[in-house]
């Protein structure tokens, strides 16, 4: 009875010992940490703009495209202004004034042009239509 006893003792407390160490070794996330992938709509490029002006001014450039019904959204990041890939080239469209620019992007986005956009450190916003 004495050996019984004594196994089950020595038997818990080796299980328990291997819980807690799977614990230890194997965190549990939490699914706060977790993020979904989304899918962002916009109306129209001026709002694309409004939002994401000053990731624009970090050098952060997006390709843009329309789906149906839905409306403009983010393609991918293409690139970094400051990488030099787009640097000193002449672009499809170039302009200070955000009004105007985003119209001219809303024109080739409608027509079912996607954009690459991005915005030099002088604050000029430009497009390429990407083919």
């Amino acid at each position: 009875m004495k050996k019984l006893f004594f196994s089950l003792v020595a038997g818990g407390v080796l299980v328990s010992n291997v819980a807690i160490s799977n614990v230890k070794v194997n965190p549990i996330v939490s699914p706060t940490y977790v993020s979904v992938p989304q899918q962002v709509y916009f109306q129209d490029t001026e709002e694309f703009l409004d939002q994401y002006d000053a990731l624009l001014s970090k050098g952060n450039v997006y390709t843009l495209a329309l789906e149906p019904g839905k409306g403009i959204y983010i393609v991918g990041v293409s690139s970094r202004r400051d990488q030099g890939l787009f640097a000193e080239v002449k672009h499809d469209y170039s302009s200070k004034d955000k009004l105007a620019f985003a119209k001219w992007c809303d024109k080739q986005i409608s027509a079912g042009k996607k954009l690459t956009i991005g915005k030099d450190a002088d604050g000029t916003y430009w497009a390429d239509v990407v083919k």
